[in-house]
């Protein structure tokens, strides 16, 4: 009897487009940079981008003056080459690429541009945080860039992404048979439980990672390898089936 010849189809993406942002208030007699804590945390959700004028309360939870807010992700360039970065902030502001503060517009300020030095990027991921507050009623943040091209814009969800899960799932997996997820290396692993899935840690990738499956037999023996998938990340679940 012939072996089965596998397929694995990926049912749903974990990359989603957005920043992951935290909403926070703020007390006006303390120094705002120590009130960015767990205490302090109101809302969370996932924001397309960040350009945002506020009249009013950003959220119900969150009052129209004194808060603050935290957005981080992955900023995605297309095109490698040299990137300028602005940040137009009411009241202060500050700007994070790689873990290198680029922008710091740290003060009180009615609307005010910042830009940062021009910056190599290649193309691919890069790691990005903002942090910003608001005192008084009124505020106001925008974050674009000027691309290589020379067009300047605020920048488009499309260009960010976050992991939907921390996690990923491969259905239909014998149990007892292991699943690897190889890019330059092996670098996640996981046995298919009863209910034929095999979980995998995906806290381990730092970043969308492009890579392979292979699934193994439990005396190691190799019975499928994927071709080189894109973006693999949290959230991703793929379905294992006889071709």
């Amino acid at each position: 009897m012939s072996e089965p010849k596998y397929v694995l189809v990926r049912m749903k993406r974990g990359l989603t487009h957005g920043l992951r942002a935290k909403y926070y208030v703020l007390a006006a007699e303390k120094p705002i940079e120590e009130q960015f804590t767990k205490e302090n945390l109101r809302l969370e959700r996932i924001d397309p981008q960040i350009n945002f004028v506020w009249w009013d309360k950003p959220a119900p939870e969150i009052p129209a003056d004194f808060f603050g807010v935290e957005w981080e992700g992955f900023l995605r360039v297309t095109q490698g080459g040299l990137y300028r970065f602005y940040l137009l902030t009411d009241d202060g502001a500050r700007l994070w690429l790689n873990d290198e503060l680029i922008i710091d517009a740290w003060k009180d300020q009615a609307p005010t541009v910042y830009h940062s030095d021009l910056l190599g990027l290649g193309a691919g991921y890069h790691k990005i945080f903002v942090r910003f507050y608001n005192k008084f009623a009124f505020g106001e943040i925008i974050l674009g860039w000027i691309r290589p091209d020379g067009v300047a814009e605020v920048i488009p969800q499309e260009n960010y992404a976050i992991p939907s899960d921390t996690k990923i799932v491969i259905e239909g997996v014998p149990e007892g048979y292991r699943v690897e997820f190889w890019s330059g290396g092996k670098i996640l692993e996981a046995v298919a439980n009863e209910k034929n899935k095999a979980i995998l840690d995906a806290t381990k990738l730092v970043k969308p990672l492009d890579g392979y499956f292979k699934i193994l037999m439990p005396d190691g023996k190799h019975v499928f390898e994927s071709p080189v998938i894109r973006d693999v990340w949290g959230g991703d679940v793929f379905q294992l089936g006889v071709g």
